[in-house]
């Protein structure tokens, strides 16, 4: 298996545990990847509507694993097809 795909489970792995939390939490979870490869890998999967990616702007980054079982994801900011009302 990939280092990063390694580091990708921990990730969604410490997110299904803890929906919402602050980077260096996961950094704490993750001992053997630096602070640099956990970030660059929430870069990602934010990229890919995974994780929501914040930042208060002091340096402090917020992420919140996107669910998808809702009618609007805020990560994805669109209405969901498959549960989306049929027009009356």
């Amino acid at each position: 298996m990939s280092r990063q795909k390694v580091l990708t489970d921990r990730i969604l792995g410490h997110l299904r545990g803890d929906p919402e939390c602050e980077l260096e939490e996961l950094v704490v979870s993750c001992p053997g990847f630096t602070w640099n490869e956990i970030f660059l890998d929430l870069i990602r999967l934010s990229r890919t509507e995974q994780v929501e990616l914040k930042s208060n702007g002091r340096g402090i980054y917020h992420m919140k694993l996107c669910s998808s079982g809702h009618l609007f994801d805020p990560c994805h900011r669109h209405l969901t097809p498959q549960k989306a009302a049929s027009p009356a």
